[in-house]
């Protein structure tokens, strides 16, 4: 049991559960050169149909791009951001159905665009922690705090992202959307998570990037909901969430 104190808020806490995606690694870092591969994959998929992109196909996921198709930065309300990988299939195979491809055609086309630039990120995203998150991480385990992932990516992609960023040891449990039946915003994430921990969710905080990650929180239960905005892209909290950061250095925690 430990003092986590932020915000003007303290809760006595055994567990932290952290969303991956803005809150463990830097978003663009991972997943910008990942949108760009997807939205290349459907490109050459639909032209063998006599198809094209749409024009300005970065809402397809949730991104902005430059002139020259490159990712500047997401929407925090996106897809990108807060679907599941079989929702954003979903989005890319029905462009596929739209041109004249069979559905079941279109899912699994859009699953090998999907699965090739999971394994191209895998080999070659330069993955950027969150400014603080490790240092915040071994100061958890120093006070014998379990820590947990809960993210909408599927679990194996998200094992591999923490692996590749050197942090994999920390965790005791990894929860993706593919290990329960409703993700993001609904509990299921913090209680499976939880049953891995041995904890229960009044004894956990989350710290999550977006509102579904507060969502989450807030109807399982937990002890506080930390909504972490490094960019600065928010000038006040979402509803649901205790308090805003923009570091993980605001977070103090005491023995």
């Amino acid at each position: 049991m430990a003092e986590l104190s932020v915000g003007g808020n303290r809760v006595q806490v055994k567990g932290v559960l952290l969303d991956k995606d803005g809150t463990l690694l830097q978003f663009i870092s991972l997943w910008g050169r990942w949108a760009e591969t997807v939205l290349d994959g459907l490109e050459r998929e639909l032209r063998l149909e006599g198809a094209e992109l749409p024009e300005g196909p970065g809402y397809l996921l949730g991104v902005d791009l430059d002139e020259g198709r490159h990712v500047l930065s997401h929407d925090r309300f996106g897809p990108l951001a807060m679907g599941s990988p079989s929702q954003m299939i979903g989005i890319a195979a029905y462009y596929l159905y739209r041109a004249g491809v069979p559905w079941n055609d279109a899912v699994r086309r859009a699953t090998n665009v999907f699965e090739h630039a999971n394994a191209d990120n895998v080999l070659n995203a330069h993955i950027e922690p969150v400014r603080g998150v490790v240092t915040f991480l071994e100061r958890c385990k120093e006070l014998d705090l379990k820590l947990g992932v809960v993210t909408a990516d599927d679990k194996g992609p998200s094992q591999d992202h923490l692996t590749k960023m050197g942090i994999r040891q920390h965790f005791e449990s990894v929860v993706g959307d593919d290990c329960v039946s409703h993700g993001k915003p609904y509990p299921d994430m913090v209680y499976l998570a939880c049953e891995e921990l041995g904890l229960e969710p009044k004894d956990v905080v989350v710290i999550g990037d977006s509102t579904g990650d507060m969502e989450m929180s807030a109807s399982a239960g937990c002890a506080m909901h930390i909504f972490i905005d490094e960019d600065g892209h928010f000038q006040q909290k979402p509803a649901s969430a205790h308090v805003m950061i923009r570091s993980y250095d605001e977070i103090e925690l005491l023995p």
